[in-house]
């Protein structure tokens, strides 16, 4: 596998846009027999009219997403386009859109996706996937890995919720000339290609209080230990009368644990409260019988949580003969919320870490998708809140 990074500030005329990075990647990028391109891109970006134009330029399938913010191998942008090609002669790429996962019954969309994506390799596992998906759907997060690693045999996949500028409206999903904010863009890889994972969370307690979820139903959470979700925040001193959930709450997610697994943990960020019946919202589903604490995220976690996911990673190229291209990292917007005017640190680390000849391309997402856990060609692919996830092919 090779690949090449291009980047452009250009959101108005996407004409000028497409040549300026379709003119990057092919200066350093000789085209082998199978490519893809992967791009992100701020939610002013005409991703449509840019995708069709950088389709004609380069000749292949464009898939993508908006980000509140791109990073590549210099750091992280705001206001900008990043465009990632990937070539080989011995991979193949096969990019695809659900139908509308708006209404009606979205796991068979999803599935029905895949096997479009699939219909060359019916009899096959693919080596990965990228799932780029709509936000605000009726439905929690973890349906996209759910779903897709039923489909596809427990194959990896990294990808996340496309987001904007925090408006939560103008988050959409692209391929190759056309956009939706409502459908599911899946771009699988086929062939000899070695991806490698990390993943880390900002596990700093707030206070040691564990107790188990006794009480939850998909992403909604009633009870926790002996009290209603909202009665277990105030045993941590948190107010919960607030009008924004996901603003006072976004720096104390909450982590699961399951008990006796080897899984990474999961972590949930709050996104709405019910004073009613005391009950808690969550961008993700919360397990009855996992273990729930809170934890206080700050930003020197942040950048120790990003050197350690990136060491991670790169530990991984240690005794294989594979030669690694590319790294895509998709982390999350609540990192960027807490960083603040430190906003550029998690890819000021990720540029000064990145091996020399390697490139990288990222987004800041509403939710992360990656392996929890990876081993022998099978992954356990969970949907995942304020965490760093990377993957290197």
């Amino acid at each position: 596998m090779k690949s090449a990074v291009a980047i452009s500030y250009e959101l108005d005329d996407m004409g000028d846009a497409a040549a300026e990075l379709a003119a990057t990647i092919k200066e350093n990028l000789q085209f082998l027999k199978n490519s893809v391109g992967i791009f992100f891109c701020d939610a002013d970006t005409d991703g449509a009219e840019l995708t069709a134009a950088l389709k004609a330029e380069l000749g292949i399938e464009i898939a993508g997403m908006t980000t509140l913010a791109a990073l590549d191998s210099n750091g992280r942008h705001e206001a900008a386009i990043v465009l990632n090609v990937m070539t080989a002669d011995d991979c193949e790429f096969s990019a695809v859109v659900s139908e509308t996962l708006a209404e009606g019954d979205c796991s068979a969309k999803i599935t029905e996706a895949y096997q479009r994506a699939s219909v060359c390799h019916p009899e096959e596992t693919p080596t990965m996937a990228f799932a780029f998906c709509p936000y605000g759907m009726p439905f929690s997060g973890d349906q996209y890995p759910n779903v897709l690693s039923a489909a596809a045999g427990n194959a990896p996949i990294i990808g996340g919720i496309a987001s904007d500028d925090y408006e939560y409206d103008r988050a959409r999903v692209f391929l190759s000339g056309r956009e939706y904010n409502d459908a599911m863009v899946l771009v699988c890889v086929w062939g000899n290609a070695k991806p490698a994972f990390s993943i880390r969370h900002v596990t700093s307690r707030f206070a040691e209080r564990i107790r188990r979820v006794v009480s939850a139903e998909n992403n909604i959470v009633y009870k926790v230990g002996d009290e209603t979700f909202i009665k277990y925040l105030q045993s941590f001193g948190l107010k919960t009368d607030v009008d924004d959930p996901l603003l006072a709450f976004n720096s104390y997610p909450m982590m699961l644990t399951r008990e006796g697994g080897d899984e990474t943990p999961l972590m949930r960020h709050i996104s709405g409260l019910n004073q009613e019946d005391g009950s808690g919202a969550f961008f993700g589903d919360v397990p009855t019988g996992t273990l729930a604490n809170i934890c206080l995220v700050n930003k020197d976690d942040i950048t120790a949580a990003c050197r350690e996911s990136m060491a991670a990673l790169i530990n991984q190229r240690e005794g294989t003969s594979y030669e690694y291209s590319t790294v895509f990292c998709i982390t999350c917007c609540g990192r960027a919320m807490i960083l603040g005017y430190d906003a550029d640190a998690e890819g000021d680390i990720l540029a000064q870490m990145l091996p020399k000849g390697m490139t990288l391309a990222g987004a800041y997402c509403l939710g992360e998708i990656c392996p929890a856990l990876y081993k022998d060609g099978k992954a356990s692919n969970r949907f995942h809140n304020c965490s760093i996830t990377m993957c290197m092919i």
